[in-house]
């Protein structure tokens, strides 16, 4: 490297633009981030509907069975009509249930909707269980099955299965006591209990561990997809974020007839900064100027991305030409006042850069078309002595404005 007296290149300390960490609880099944706690919550919601009137549907079905197989021992003569309408209960439940939740479009609704009807479920069946005491026999086994499916089927937040699984252990346990605690031996009540906590503690610790491992496949994946779209150098957008980002501001600001600008922007000279300074002291050139560009930003739709070596571009939906040309005198402004040395650029011996501004007013065609007409601008900016800038717009093929 060629040194220079009084001349520095970039500091070297400059800290680079970091992804975001993701990273669930220690303890509980909640991503750490609220916002991305919340998109998760938000991105499982048809899933999770679809798994609720799945099991609806089998409860349904269950209850279905069992009133036809009432129905055909009361044609035999082998039981009372009123037979039948013990089993009918989750049938009418279940078949409401899946009306109401075919209506929710949010998951904040599915969730309380869940407990309420977790909650009618939970008190028609033990309404059932006291006209037909004959069945009392069987409610250990019903409650740990049922304390199994609201933890890990049933598709609420942890704490709400906490909650919902206590309320359902304390009515069954009352419900239990009440009926049949005058025929039952102590071991009896204390075993009892103890499956109860038992299942009460193997649930919690299964649901626990199912949603965290669902949380953290949601943060790798988000991790993974910011690592695809962010450039490893710089931290900012990529050329395929880039790519992705204009295919969609192209269509939405073709359906809105707004405008759409675009500008190519090259670091003048940066072989000679290289050359001069080294390529590390490049790299934190680079940096320095990919977060002065997006520092000048003003709206979340707006981006600045690295387009290749030190070339970068920025997308402004809904921005005319006027106010392109405006944006790209704040970025220039904005590298200038970085003030980064370079002794041999013609302009102050300072880092400058060259824009090229191209601005579809009218957006037919194909964005490949934009992106030409900025990088012959940028050209257009570099051949007359950078450090400026060159506006143009892309006129529409009448033709195909006609056929529009």
């Amino acid at each position: 490297m060629i040194g220079v007296p009084g001349v520095q290149p970039a500091p070297f300390d400059e800290t680079q633009r970091e992804l975001t960490p993701v990273a669930v609880t220690q303890w509980t099944a909640r991503l750490a981030d609220s916002d991305v706690e919340r998109s998760f919550v938000e991105s499982r919601f048809l899933d999770h509907r679809r798994r609720v009137l799945v099991l609806l549907g089998f409860i349904a079905a269950a209850g279905a069975l069992v009133v036809i197989g009432r129905l055909i021992a009361y044609l035999a003569g082998n039981g009372p009509v009123m037979a039948i309408v013990p089993p009918a209960f989750p049938v009418v439940v279940a078949s409401c249930g899946a009306l109401v939740l075919l209506r929710l479009k949010s998951p904040q609704t599915l969730e309380i909707c869940l407990l309420a009807i977790g909650g009618i479920v939970v008190l028609t069946r033990f309404t059932v269980l006291t006209v037909q005491p004959s069945m009392a026999d069987n409610w250990l086994p019903l409650i740990v099955a049922s304390l199994f499916v609201i933890y890990c089927y049933m598709p609420v937040r942890l704490m709400g299965a906490v909650v919902f699984a206590a309320f359902y252990s304390a009515v069954a346990v009352t419900w239990w006591l009440t009926l049949s605690g005058a025929h039952l031996r102590p071991e009896q009540i204390y075993f009892g209990l103890l499956w109860v906590i038992l299942g009460n503690g193997l649930g919690f610790a299964a649901a626990n561990s199912l949603q965290r491992g669902q949380r953290i496949q949601y943060a790798q994946r988000l991790v993974m997809q910011q690592l695809l779209a962010t450039d490893a150098l710089t931290g900012i957008a990529n050329r395929r974020s880039f790519d992705e980002a204009l295919a969609r501001e192209w269509h939405r600001c073709s359906r809105s007839g707004r405008p759409l600008s675009l500008l190519m922007i090259d670091v003048d000279q940066f072989k000679l900064y290289n050359d001069r300074f080294g390529h590390q002291a490049g790299d934190v050139c680079l940096r320095r100027v990919a977060h002065a560009l997006t520092e000048c930003l003003g709206r979340p739709e707006h981006m600045v991305a690295r387009y290749g070596g030190e070339e970068f571009v920025c997308l402004l939906p809904e921005i005319d030409q006027r106010g392109a040309a405006k944006f790209a005198r704040r970025l220039a402004a904005a590298i200038d006042r970085l003030g980064l040395a370079h002794v041999d650029s013609p302009h102050g011996g300072k880092l400058t850069v060259s824009i090229g501004v191209a601005t579809a007013s009218e957006i037919y065609g194909n964005s490949s078309e934009l992106i030409a007409l900025a990088d012959r601008l940028l050209y257009g900016a570099k051949n007359t002595g950078r450090n400026r800038m060159v506006t143009g717009e892309l006129i529409a093929d009448p033709r195909v404005a006609k056929a529009a």
